[in-house]
């Protein structure tokens, strides 16, 4: 493969051809999602586009896995062959899997235009899944062995355990040439009956259900009368490029059939419709394992910033432009340097001058005051402390029932300046001073959402701009400036706004909604007391609530509701919000529904999690269709 000036630009699996570049930048802290006393476990793996699912399918194919075993002795590969090891799918003999994958972007999606009923549409789904699993299973076959050509096939036998069923005109067992002459004719004969002016008069004979499941097991393909493989598994990927009905009948078959090989399919969030959204977060603890990508992820914050790191500083390793080998190395990740210094010693001015002058005409805080003249710290400190005081002060003064009399003494302040405050004071003078607040490598991995391709989107834009002070200071250490940093950030986040109609179904609504809820965010984190510190960056609806959008008896009562549903849906659907399902908070059991982090930076934002207002479905509603208006809800907060 030709070498890239910025290796972050290959985001997809699919955009990486040679197996050695695809394992090498493999970050192996993304198994984490496979820990389990079952590794191979059936899964269905759910994300928005770009949240690793192919990349971990492809992952234990034949090429991937030889070049890991290859490589094994190798710094670069062999973290994530010891993890693969741990899983049972590689060893020092070779790889110990057999996975088949097989995408579902192959026009099946034509099966449904034929004119053929429900039923036989489905037969005729699963027989030729069938045919191109049986395919797929020896063309990997003969990349875990390296049979070079199909003259090889006759040393495979494909055997029929006691578990196997019968295939249509073949007999078991059978050598891998006759198998693959029998799956391509099956496969020709189903297409030539999509092809026919009458599908009905056609000789294709349909299936019950998936007879691979039965077949692909270890011990059905022997390689000169030896097993090729002690496990085997079907991986299914791109399966919401199917119709609903054909994405519902494989799911429900794969989960009722529970075959002992199993299967792990690979969807994106769109496959699932509405009510399932409403859903999301919720999907866990069932028969099967259903992995949320960017959900799970979520729990595992710090886990997941870890991985994406660990993703970058192999990337930025595998440049050939520049010699870097910590990615976060290169990212001003403090405001504490000389540079900085003056122009916080304003701010403090600026700031210490509005506080005396609030605290002007009463002794309560001359202790507080006099606490903060005397304090130590870097510039950056003491502002930060100063803009804590502030709005320590402004919540005594707004009180209905203020404190009167003696001082409020130092060690009241100090239990008052927690860090969800300071983190409050903090994002108050990046936003009136005009200071960076969104750089670093932890904030890239924030703003990412929890998916890998935004990740890596962040990532590569930021990898460029080093390449290009390399280019300029060849004999200074590459570092870019936090003010650079954010600048590129705010302009990746403009161009995601920008995409949402093109994106999302119901894209202007969803961009009204978005914008709503991103402008009351600002108008509320903004206000002077700092409340919900360090502010909001979600809204919240009630569980009751969230159960009327999924109601069938409510919303046709209430179609601006079911169009709401519809917006919301879209908006998580490509990761514009993310779900937190029951979230307890005042006694109630919440809907949180997040801003994406990236969003965040265009109304100057904090970053955290379960930062939210609780709000109405008829608020919501009129946000969707007129946006939010700051007068009227400070008319309504008076009422």
């Amino acid at each position: 493969m030709k070498e890239l000036r910025n290796p972050f630009l290959l985001r997809a699996s699919e955009h990486i051809e040679a197996d050695a570049t695809f394992v090498r930048l493999f970050g192996p802290g993304a198994l984490e999602l496979l820990k389990s006393d079952q590794p191979f476990a059936t899964r269905i793996f759910l994300s928005a586009a770009g949240g690793g699912k192919t990349s971990l399918l492809r992952l234990f194919t034949p090429g991937p896995l030889l070049e890991l075993h290859k490589h094994r002795d190798v710094d670069d590969y062999r973290e994530l062959y010891e993890k693969m090891q741990g899983l049972g799918a590689v060893d020092e003999n070779g790889p110990r899997l057999l996975a088949v994958l097989l995408s579902c972007d192959r026009g099946y999606v034509s099966l449904a235009d034929v004119g053929l009923d429900h039923a036989k549409q489905t037969r005729l789904l699963f027989a030729l899944l069938d045919a191109r699993l049986l395919l797929a299973a020896l063309r990997q076959v003969c990349a875990l062995k390296r049979l070079k050509s199909d003259d090889q096939l006759r040393r495979l036998e494909f055997k029929r355990l006691p578990t196997s069923t019968e295939l249509p005109g073949l007999t078991l067992p059978c050598t891998g040439d006759v198998l693959q002459a029998w799956a391509k004719q099956r496969e020709e004969e189903i297409c030539a009956a999509l092809d026919s002016f009458n599908p009905e008069e056609t000789n294709a004979n349909g299936s019950d259900g998936l007879l691979a499941l039965d077949l692909l097991k270890p011990g059905s393909f022997l390689l000169d009368g030896q097993p090729v493989a002690e496990h085997v598994i079907i991986m299914f990927d791109d399966v919401q490029k199917l119709t609903s009905l054909q994405r519902d009948r494989l799911i429900r078959f794969v989960l009722d059939k529970r075959s002992t090989t199993p299967v792990w399919i690979a969807e994106r969030l769109e496959a699932l419709n509405r009510d399932e959204l409403l859903d999301l977060g919720s999907i866990e603890g069932r028969d099967y394992e259903r992995v949320f990508l960017e959900n799970y992820w979520r729990g595992y914050a710090r886990r997941f910033e870890n991985v994406v790191i660990n993703i970058a500083d192999r990337r930025a390793r595998d440049s050939r432009s520049v010699e870097i080998s910590h990615f976060q190395a290169c990212l001003e990740d403090s405001l504490d340097g000389t540079e900085w210094e003056e122009k916080f010693k304003l701010a403090i001015s600026t700031i210490s001058t509005r506080v005396r002058a609030k605290a002007l005409g009463t002794s309560l805080f001359d202790k507080w005051v006099a606490e903060r003249d005397s304090l130590q710290g870097t510039a950056r400190e003491r502002a930060i402390a100063w803009r804590t005081l502030e709005v320590l002060i402004e919540r005594e003064l707004r009180r209905k029932q203020a404190t009167l009399g003696f001082a409020l003494e130092t060690e009241t302040l100090a239990e008052k300046s927690d860090a969800s405050i300071k983190a409050a004071a903090e994002l108050f003078i990046a936003n009136e001073f005009g200071f960076p607040y969104y750089f670093g490598a932890s904030t890239l991995a924030k703003l990412s959402s929890f998916n890998i391709q935004q990740f890596l989107a962040l990532g590569g834009q930021q990898f460029e701009e080093v390449i290009s002070t390399v280019v300029i200071n060849p004999l200074e250490p590459p570092m870019l400036t936090a003010i650079r940093q954010e600048a590129i950030l705010v302009k990746a986040s403009r161009a995601m706004w920008e995409e949402i109609p093109r994106r999302a179904a119901e894209g202007s609504r969803v961009k009204m909604l978005l914008e709503s809820i991103g402008a009351f965010s600002k108008w509320y984190t903004e206000r002077p007391t700092a409340p919900n510190d360090p502010g909001v960056n979600a809204i919240a609806i009630s569980m009751a609530d969230r159960d009327r959008l999924r109601d069938p008896s409510w919303l046709p009562l209430h179609p601006e509701h079911r169009l709401l549903a519809e917006v919301l849906a879209s908006a998580l659907a490509h990761n514009l919000l993310d779900a937190q399902p029951n979230y307890k908070c005042k006694g109630q059991l919440w809907l949180v529904l997040n801003l994406n982090r990236l969003l965040c930076v265009r109304y100057h934002l904090p970053l955290g999690y379960g930062l939210f207002k609780e709000q109405r479905l008829d608020e919501l509603v009129r946000w969707m269709e007129k946006g939010f208006d700051s007068k009227r809800q400070a008319e309504d907060e008076l009422i």
